[in-house]
């Protein structure tokens, strides 16, 4: 199976669970503090990305063949800081998250 992240195509292997574990695969850093302190996937809304012109959390997103995914935008990346700001700031809690 293939995926395309910003115009790179990448195989996805059979670990690869979500986009978040095939971006950590990769080597291309995506803020993921929920997921990644194994808590409610999505709670944090900080990983954030675009598929098909729809915003999805890539903690979240099980890849598809011929998938193609938008990360490198300014807009993605400013929206990615902002909420993992608030995260980190307790403004976003995983525990009333309705994910």
């Amino acid at each position: 199976m293939k995926i395309t992240i910003d115009g790179t195509q990448i195989d996805v292997i059979k670990e690869d669970k979500n986009i978040v574990d095939v971006l950590d695969r990769m080597k291309i850093g995506i803020s993921a503090a929920c997921y990644r302190a194994d808590q409610k996937t999505g709670c944090c809304r900080a990983c954030v990305i675009e598929i098909g012109g729809e915003q999805k959390y890539a903690c979240s997103t099980v890849p598809e063949d011929k998938m193609e995914i938008v990360l490198d935008r300014a807009d993605l990346k400013e929206l990615r800081k902002e909420r993992l700001m608030k995260y980190n700031e307790g403004m976003e809690s995983c525990d009333s998250c309705e994910c």
